[in-house]
């Protein structure tokens, strides 16, 4: 089965998948691999279900439990029978360094220039835990 299949097809014995291991708060282990059509890049949402049935206002039917999510991620390796997520959702931290401005002389008080550094940092999924479900976006 392909991704495509897979992303088609959520109701097959492959997807919902599950958390099997937490490696950290932006990386995860799911119970699916190779062999289920899971492919590097995949976008993958990551996701609990509410604790209560939600039923409609007018008719009472059920709708369904509500998905929370966790977060999303992308595939970055995979095995036969498990991959793993890393978080794809990152911030822009910032960082301000003060130092001497050299070769402007003010007796013995130098102006300080201030560098910005800039790095893109991974946003961690929401308190990932094991058995939470994994479903292809």
């Amino acid at each position: 089965m392909n991704s495509v299949e897979a992303k088609n097809n959520l109701t097959s014995p492959v997807f919902p998948a599950k958390v099997v291991k937490i490696i950290n708060n932006c990386q995860i282990v799911i119970n699916r691999g190779e062999e289920h059509g899971i492919r590097t890049g995949m976008k993958i949402l990551i996701y609990t279900l509410s604790d209560e049935d939600i039923k409609d206002l007018d008719t009472g039917e059920s709708l369904g439990y509500l998905e929370i999510v966790k977060g999303t991620g992308v595939v970055t390796h995979i095995q036969p029978k498990m991959s793993t997520i890393e978080s794809d959702k990152k911030r822009n931290t910032s960082r301000s360094i003060k130092t001497p401005l050299r070769g402007v002389p003010f007796a013995n008080n130098w102006p300080e220039q201030e560098i910005v550094e800039s790095s893109p940092e991974m946003v961690p999924f929401e308190n990932p835990e094991l058995g939470d479900m994994v479903k292809p976006i």
